[in-house]
C-alpha cells in the first residue's frame, strides 16, 4: 500500500517523539510511517500501482492480446474455437470500452470472429465498380463477404500521426 508520511507540524504524538530519538541514535529506520489497508505487505515497492496508473486498461488489453493469439492459432485446426475466441475478445473490449485497432479488427470475421487468414479461413479478391476498387474479404467458415475500399493514397485514420494522441506500449516484466 501507499506510505503516508506525517509531518512534525501536524502535532507529533509522544510515540513518534521517541521514534525520532531512536532514529537519531543509530536505528535509520523511520518509525512515522504509516501504512493503511490490511493487505499484504511483504513487498513495498508500488511498481504495480504506477503501472495501473498509467494504464488502467493493461489487464484488459493483455486478455485480449492473449484471446487474439489463441484465435490465430485455432483458425488452422479448430475454426469454431478460434470464432469463439474471436467473439470472446470482442466483448470484452465493448465491456470495458477499450478500442481495438481497426488492423486487427479487419482480420476478425464480423459475423462469425474466426481469424482471417489467406488460404485458410478467408479468400481476398480484389473487384472494381466503376471506377472504384475493392478487396472483398469472404469468411470460409459462414461465408459472409466483407468490401473494403482500395485507392492510391488511402491512410486509415490511425496510421495519420495527428490523429494518434497517445501511445501505449507494454513492456514484458522479466525479474
Amino acid at each position: 500500500m501507499v506510505p503516508v508520511e506525517k509531518s512534525a507540524n501536524e502535532g507529533s504524538s509522544h510515540k513518534q517523539k521517541k521514534s525520532k530519538e531512536k532514529s537519531q541514535n543509530g536505528n535509520d529506520k523511520p518509525k512515522n510511517v504509516l501504512q493503511r489497508g490490511g493487505g499484504n505487505h511483504s513487498n513495498n515497492n508500488n511498481n504495480g500501482k504506477k503501472q495501473a496508473r498509467l494504464c488502467p486498461g493493461r489487464d484488459t488489453y493483455e486478455r485480449m492480446n492473449f484471446l487474439y493469439q489463441a484465435s490465430a492459432l485455432m483458425a488452422d485446426s479448430v475454426p469454431a474455437l478460434s470464432g469463439s475466441y474471436g467473439k470472446l475478445m470482442k466483448s470484452i473490449g465493448k465491456k470495458a470500452t477499450l478500442r481495438i485497432e481497426p488492423a486487427i479488427k479487419r482480420t476478425l470475421c464480423v459475423r462469425c470472429g474466426v481469424t482471417l487468414m489467406p488460404a485458410t479461413t478467408a479468400e481476398y479478391r480484389e473487384t472494381s465498380q466503376g471506377n472504384l476498387n475493392f478487396v472483398e474479404v469472404t469468411c470460409n467458415v459462414c461465408h459472409f463477404r466483407k468490401r473494403y475500399r482500395n485507392w492510391k493514397g488511402h491512410k486509415i485514420h490511425l496510421d495519420d500521426p495527428k490523429s494518434v494522441v497517445e501511445t501505449l506500449s507494454f513492456e514484458n516484466k522479466t525479474e
